[in-house]
């Protein structure tokens, strides 16, 4: 196992997307942004959690499956990266519903996911979000930035300080930001 594999794989399963950042930047910036936040940030030197930081979008996007993680990765990357992976509302779920009443099943359903994962999924999560909050300082601007703030203090009171504070610390310095 190697996280050079995991980049590698990750690099060709999210090729042609691209970051809401403009200029745009390829979405696998993305993912080694959550793998240095959870090397240097988090200071977690866990290869398997490392490698699961890199594939954690992977089954999302369609382009891999948990059986393919687990054949070249072993179990524990697999089962954290399904842990990692959303579970969206249905069609029939979001049938009638607004853009807000969507988007707010879908945090509904994050934090619920969230407060259930290990601790080792969680502190992927951490670092994930911190990358994702960063970036919505970038991009986002009012009622959104709002709302999506919302909902990473939603996450922190679900995941516990003790999980890896200093990731938890950067996000809560992250929302302190004007």
């Amino acid at each position: 196992m190697s996280l050079m594999t995991a980049i590698e794989i990750a690099t060709r399963a999210h090729s042609g997307m691209w970051r809401d950042e403009q200029p745009a930047l390829p979405y696998v910036t993305h993912v080694i942004e959550v793998v240095l936040n959870l090397r240097h940030v988090g200071q977690v030197t866990d290869l398997e959690m490392l490698c699961a930081a890199a594939l954690h979008d992977t089954v999302e996007t369609d382009s891999l499956s948990v059986g393919d993680i687990e054949k070249w990765f072993g179990s524990k990357v697999a089962a954290l990266v399904s842990e990692l992976t959303r579970d969206e509302p249905s069609a029939i779920e979001i049938a009638n519903l607004s853009k807000d009443e969507i988007w707010q099943l879908r945090a509904d359903k994050l934090v619920s996911e969230i407060s259930g994962m290990s601790a080792q999924a969680q502190v992927i999560k951490l670092a994930d979000r911190l990358a994702n909050v960063r970036e919505a300082h970038r991009t986002k601007k009012g009622k959104k930035l709002k709302r999506y703030l919302g909902q990473t203090k939603q996450i922190l009171s679900v995941v516990p300080r003790e999980r890896n504070k200093f990731l938890w610390d950067a996000i809560h310095r992250e929302l302190r930001k004007k």
